[in-house]
């Protein structure tokens, strides 16, 4: 992989993982926690969130394409990174403590959640894009096969 493909999918997943936790934050906020309040560090911590994720994955990508077990593999070691982190910086940030296991298991459903959208997402648009490329080859191959 080039540079700028390493700079793109690292954007993608920052913005991925940084528009799913706010997304859960809106709603969690707006439909559970009616008066709470979103602090500077928490926005931060979202941020570095979306950032850690997004550079922890860089190792694991080195082509272009994959085996579909070996894309299993990297987004499972890529959701534990994820799942570290969040847990760690949430932890760090005070969005839960271990004492309350109601919080810790709403947190790592919001975790696997947003991961698994994102890998869905992720999937239709890589599936957009191969049924595009495949349209063009065929297009391109019945005019060389008519002689246009």
């Amino acid at each position: 992989m080039t540079i700028n493909e390493k700079i793109q999918t690292m954007l993608k997943i920052y913005t991925r993982i940084v528009t799913g936790i706010f997304s859960f934050l809106f709603f969690y906020l707006h439909f559970i926690m009616n008066d709470a309040m979103v602090g500077v560090s928490d926005i931060a911590g979202i941020h570095l969130c979306g950032i850690i994720s997004a550079v922890a994955y860089l190792p694991l990508i080195t082509d272009k394409e994959y085996s579909k077990t070996k894309m299993i593999v990297i987004n499972v070691v890529h959701f534990l990174i994820v799942n570290i982190t969040v847990l760690s910086i949430g932890y760090f940030l005070k969005w839960f403590t271990f004492k309350n296991y109601k919080t810790v298991a709403g947190l790592e459903s919001m975790i696997m959640l947003i991961y698994a959208i994102m890998v869905f997402i992720e999937y239709k648009i890589d599936n957009c894009q191969a049924v595009k490329m495949n349209k063009k080859i065929q297009e391109r191959n019945s005019r060389s096969n008519t002689g246009v």
